[in-house]
């Protein structure tokens, strides 16, 4: 759906030509991903005796930042425990993680190899800005074909502050070669709501596809769109740059 606070007109430059750009996060946008991090993370619970339920609060609380915070919240949640040991915790979850990816049940989510096919078609800048390290979005990617759709990549591992500060969006926009002054046509899709208040900080126009959050009224606040899926995206933007 789209929601009260609406998309902004597209601006023009001096040829009178449009100006867009869309920047998507990976995890839970892109590819299936999000599931198998919370399924690799109780999987560690199980292995080492943590409880399940405050793992999927932590898990729920973890999505879209980098892996700096992602460790600080599980330390924040487990650190009383005596069994917890973050490094197992962590390179369980992970090995969990990569055993998905190299099995190649790793799926794109519907829609997403073809909006970005058709924003390549229609010459429409676009940028990959994901909390995960480049190693994995690498990995998780190279599979599927869609890396040279991306004219700009930010990992997790090039930002020092992880979303829900704006910093990663704005490097991404940054690498597009976008001023400050055109962010207000930048678009971000996003799953999580730190990626949407995120994007919302940065000045640009977030369009939530919810994963694993559903959306909440700050959501419904901050975003310009909620989309069931990627399948309903090309629409959205296409109404937005003939408005």
């Amino acid at each position: 759906m789209y929601n009260r606070r609406g998309a902004q007109k597209i601006k023009l430059n001096k040829a009178g030509e449009m100006i867009m750009y869309v920047i998507f996060d990976m995890d839970g946008v892109l590819v299936d991903s999000e599931a198998a991090y919370l399924a690799g993370y109780l999987h560690a619970a199980r292995l080492y005796g943590l409880p399940e339920s405050d793992m999927r609060a932590a898990v729920g609380r973890a999505v879209g930042v980098v892996d700096a915070m992602e460790r600080q919240i599980m330390t924040e949640t487990f650190g009383h425990l005596p069994q917890f040991d973050l490094e197992k915790t962590y390179r369980a979850c992970r090995d969990y993680f990569a055993g998905v990816v190299e099995s190649g049940q790793m799926a794109l989510k519907p829609g997403a190899k073809e909006i970005l096919r058709q924003l390549k078609a229609k010459g429409i800048p676009v940028g990959l800005a994901s909390s995960s390290p480049r190693a994995m979005i690498e990995k998780v990617l190279a599979g599927h074909d869609v890396l040279h759709y991306f004219d700009a990549v930010v990992s997790g591992d090039m930002v020092r502050k992880g979303k829900p500060d704006p910093e990663i969006f704005v490097r991404c926009a940054q690498a597009l070669g976008i001023s400050a002054s055109k962010y207000s046509s930048v678009y971000v899709i996003e799953d999580s709501h730190n990626g949407i208040r995120a994007a919302y900080a940065a000045g640009m126009q977030p369009v939530m596809v919810p994963d694993q959050l559903p959306p909440t009224e700050e959501m419904r606040q901050k975003a310009v769109a909620i989309l069931p899926s990627l399948c309903e995206l090309e629409k959205f933007l296409h109404t937005a740059w003939t408005v």
